[in-house]
């Protein structure tokens, strides 16, 4: 039965505040003890591929997978296998990424090219990727359909293939001197969104869920996940380090295609904007650079427009869940919405109090 409660869900969340590591704690060990169990230490190149994966953050990905299964199906363990996958696949994506922009940390430990150099890093993300059919093939020992697999299988291959598409674009778009919103979001829409949207979706359909959940789900890691890219380049330049565990401006120095920057761009005078192109074509930002550039994002409304973007974004992912049946599992998806942008605002008041200084 669809749920018509989905303003009380919300007012009860707003209420209380809200943390990404706890809404998603014990899917988290979940997908650790898995992960930990079929990598940790089988070989030298699969000890590797543990250590990469280690350094992936929160694991938000496969615990959209096993939040789909649940929300429709009441249980999150036949989803593991496609939950995995997703992680294989997102964590092959970061060692690539940190190939092409020479990253020598990801949450606060190297690399794995600073580690192992470029050819055994390429190495590992290989075997991340062909441990992805490992993982699918367990579906040989449970009851999905040849269907289910096959969609499976489609919503991995098409969100890989949007992402190497999207990651293509953000390397011809960080040659140009002045982005437009539209280019970022196309972008953003294939680099960033499938490996949301496809999760989730996979999840429900090892769980047996209609074809409008599967629509809703999918459509839910969408805007999710545009509105968590917006999230990570507010967070690139007004972050703390130490949580982020890399440097504030990284991906800015790397000229990746951020927000932030796009709107300062583009609602300046022609002395800002030449202002902002010298110091982000800059090697290395000082700090002195840094410093003056968030006063300019700041003055141009740009960091205010970027907070805003993420909340309008996870609104839309919002009441797309809000098409789920009510359950536990499907209130915790929207209690990652709210986590996601919960302190972002202070973090920013907090470092702009730090610059004026």
């Amino acid at each position: 039965m669809e749920s018509s409660s989905s303003f009380e869900w919300s007012e009860a969340i707003k209420t209380s505040k809200v943390f990404l590591e706890e809404v998603t704690k014990e899917y988290r060990l979940i997908v650790n003890s898995a992960l930990q169990e079929r990598f940790e230490s089988h070989s030298q190149l699969s000890e590797a591929a543990w250590k990469a994966l280690l350094s992936g953050g929160k694991r938000i990905r496969p615990i959209l997978t096993l939040l789909g299964c649940e929300a429709v199906s009441g249980s999150c363990s036949k989803a593991l296998p496609a939950a995995l996958a997703f992680e294989l696949a997102h964590t092959a994506s970061l060692i690539q990424d940190d190939i092409i922009d020479d990253s020598l940390l990801r949450h606060s430990e190297p690399t794995v090219h600073s580690k192992y150099g470029s050819t055994r890093a390429i190495l590992v993300s290989d075997y991340l990727i062909f441990s992805m059919f490992s993982e699918l093939a367990r579906y040989e020992r449970t009851k999905i359909s040849k269907k289910q697999l096959a969609k499976i299988i489609s919503l991995i291959a098409n969100s890989a293939k949007m992402v190497a598409k999207g990651e293509f674009a953000d390397i011809l778009l960080s040659a140009k001197h002045e982005a437009t919103e539209e280019e970022y979001f196309d972008m953003i829409s294939l680099k960033t969104a499938p490996l949301f949207a496809a999760p989730i979706a996979a999840g429900v359909v090892v769980g047996g869920g209609r074809p409008r959940f599967v629509e809703h789900g999918y459509r839910f890691g969408h805007f999710f996940g545009i509105a968590f890219q917006i999230v990570d380049d507010v967070l690139d330049i007004v972050g703390n380090p130490g949580d982020m565990g890399k440097p504030i401006f990284k991906d800015v120095e790397n000229h990746a295609s951020n927000i932030v920057v796009i709107h300062a761009m583009s609602n300046s005078d022609q002395v800002i904007k030449n202002s902002i192109r010298s110091m982000i074509w800059k090697k290395d930002l000082s700090s002195n650079d840094s410093a003056k550039l968030i006063s300019i994002f700041e003055n141009s409304g740009a960091l205010d427009h970027a907070i805003a973007l993420a909340a309008k974004y996870c609104l839309i992912a919002r009441n797309h869940i809000h098409g789920f049946p009510y359950s536990d599992a499907a209130r915790r998806l929207e209690q990652i919405t709210f986590a996601l942008t919960s302190g972002l605002e202070q973090t920013v008041k907090r470092r702009l109090s730090g610059v004026s200084r």
